[in-house]
């Protein structure tokens, strides 16, 4: 059992876990499927979309508008992708 540290917790300490980071696509004229992803130093080709769906919701407050995109990138590694529609930003999503 871990002992009590008797700290002190407040809401303002509270953060938070895997949210969304901006990413850079290329997206293909044809299909308007990303087919290159950005990273810091270098670029990544999406190889296939394995999976994707919509979201659209809280209509009544503040609009969220994405669609999400399960992509395998070439060498092999499965990411989760989307575009928010209202900013028109792409972004990577982990969990």
């Amino acid at each position: 059992m871990v002992a009590s540290s008797r700290a002190q917790t407040n809401a303002d300490r509270v953060r938070s876990l895997n949210l969304p980071r901006p990413v850079r696509v290329t997206i293909d004229g044809r299909t308007g499927l990303p087919i290159t992803l950005y990273e810091p130093g270098r670029s990544r080709a999406i190889e296939c979309v394995q999976d994707s769906w919509q979201v659209d919701d809280e209509w009544w407050r503040e609009p969220i508008s994405r669609r999400y995109l399960q992509v395998i990138l070439r060498n092999g590694v499965l990411r989760t992708l989307f575009h928010d529609r209202i900013a028109d930003r792409w972004f990577e999503q982990t969990y």
